[in-house]
């Protein structure tokens, strides 16, 4: 297993980083193929319902 490191920036930041959003593929994926990839995912599992419902908004300053 490969370490990995988890590294903080700012949001200003990461607003700047290169979006490697593929967006082509997931505009020829249907709603069901797109949910069937998520859930595959076990790093980046969805929220359910549950989870929403704890879910916090945090204002802006």
């Amino acid at each position: 297993m490969s370490e990995t490191f988890i590294t903080r920036i700012t949001l200003d930041k990461a607003k700047k980083l290169e979006d490697l959003t593929d967006s082509e593929r997931i505009d020829s994926m249907s709603e069901s193929e797109i949910e069937a990839n998520a859930l595959s995912d076990p790093d980046n599992q969805p929220l359910s319902s549950d989870d929403l419902q704890k879910v916090r908004r945090i204002k802006d300053k």
